[in-house]
């Protein structure tokens, strides 16, 4: 009697398909996509995203996916890649969706007491930027010119991490965890006095 394999032992493995993927077949592009997709939107739906959100972390991991193919040194690790990239994207959307519900705050208040808070034109901060200009060139050239540690702190703080720990940050640097705050403030200042001077009007 003939016994028939399961499915799943036909299909190929992830090397194949990320190989494939790279000599520009997009079927192979396809099946990677289905076969990781709901461990992708796994890591949003777990932070309470929107439905909406989801769509759009899944979309820019694959993305980013797409555009980093080529450095993917072992393809059976691509799961834990993926669910790296899905964190450090879903911690973006979470600090964008703070900082847009800041601004919203701000403008249901009363005309008088935005005028008693907040500048005619409120420029943005250096938390601004870091939350929403990440990929910007006079971001880019701000952090370029911060002393190295400071960069690394502000990397690991806003751009780079998914939900930072002190712990984890202090270890990395060798900062003791109650002087990450004031260090943290000081970086903030120094990348304000920086980017006035690029021209990114009166930050601040």
């Amino acid at each position: 009697m003939i016994q028939l394999r399961p499915s799943h032992q036909d299909e190929p493995s992830t090397t194949n398909l990320v190989h494939r993927c790279l000599q520009g077949d997009a079927n192979a592009w396809g099946q990677l996509v289905a076969r990781y997709a709901r461990l992708v939107h796994a890591v949003p739906v777990r932070h309470g995203l929107a439905p909406h959100e989801v769509d759009d972390v899944g979309q820019e991991v694959f993305l980013a996916l797409a555009q980093n193919l080529h450095t993917i040194d072992d393809p059976e690790r691509l799961p834990g890649w993926l669910v790296t990239t899905a964190r450090r994207v879903t911690w973006r959307v979470i600090q964008r969706r703070r900082h847009e519900e800041s601004l919203d705050q701000f403008a249901d208040s009363g005309e008088e007491e935005r005028r008693t808070t907040l500048p005619v034109a409120r420029m943005p901060t250096p938390e601004d930027l870091l939350v929403t200009w990440g990929r910007q060139e006079v971001l880019t050239q701000g952090m370029a010119r911060l002393q190295p540690r400071c960069r690394e702190l502000l990397t690991r703080l806003f751009l780079d991490h998914d939900e930072p720990s002190y712990d984890e940050i202090s270890a990395a640097l060798g900062l003791p965890k109650g002087s990450i705050g004031p260090t943290r403030n000081r970086c903030l200042q120094q990348l304000r006095t920086i980017l006035e001077g690029l021209g990114v009007g009166a930050v601040g």
